[in-house]
This record gives structure tokens, sequence and C-alpha cells, in this order.
């Protein structure tokens, strides 16, 4: 099950990706490698499986060959429908610049699922 619920994550994020974390888009850069999707995605699982989750923890993660880094932080920790949910926010750094902050909310599902609430 964990796997599959890892599986998923990684299929979203890698659409989220291409959506949000690609600001450079036509301008002739890559953005995201897919191993620096993957060391992403490693942070958000890691801070999804942190126990008891708390406002501020973070999970840095970085790429060297590629340049790229960031970090997953808990911004707030919270109840929705039932479910315990925190909001994240990704600093990313691609290739060494600077993108965009983007926010995700996610929420713990009663099969013990985290997907993103929209």
């Amino acid at each position: 099950l964990c796997f599959w619920a890892a599986f998923a994550v990684c299929v979203l994020f890698t659409v989220v990706a291409q959506a949000q974390i690609n600001p450079f888009r036509g301008s002739g850069s890559r953005g995201l490698s897919p191993e620096d999707n993957q060391l992403l995605f490693d942070s958000v699982a890691r801070l999804n499986a942190a126990e008891p989750s708390h406002a501020g923890l973070s999970e840095p993660w970085s790429n060297p060959q590629t340049g790229s880094s960031g970090t997953s932080t808990i911004l707030r920790v919270f109840r929705s429908g039932g479910m315990p949910c925190h909001l994240v926010r990704h600093h990313v750094i691609v290739a060494g610049r600077p993108a965009p902050d983007y926010r995700l909310t996610w929420c713990r599902t009663p099969s013990g699922e985290w997907k993103t609430k929209g």
C-alpha cells in the first residue's frame, strides 16, 4: 500500500512539477530533472511520514549534478473534513536560479494515504 501511495505522489508531483516548478519553461531551461523531482518527492514523503507533524518542520533536498535544490516546509497543521492536514511550502532553486515558491495542502485519508487537497 505504501508503495502505491508513494507512486501516486510521484505521478501527481510530475504533473505539479511540470505546471508549477518550471518557471523557465520556454526560456531554454529544462527545469527540474527526473532526479530533482525524485529528491523533491522524497522530501515530501519524509514530511508526510513525520510524527508528530508540526509547523516549521523542514526537509531539504539537493542535487549537486544539476545545481537544483529546495526545501519543503510545513507551514500549518490542521484538520479538514476530519482528516489531519498540513500546508507545505516548496522553495525550489532550479539550476541555481530561484523559482517562485508554491504551496500545497496535504491531507491523510482514512486509508492512511497522503493526498493533495485542491
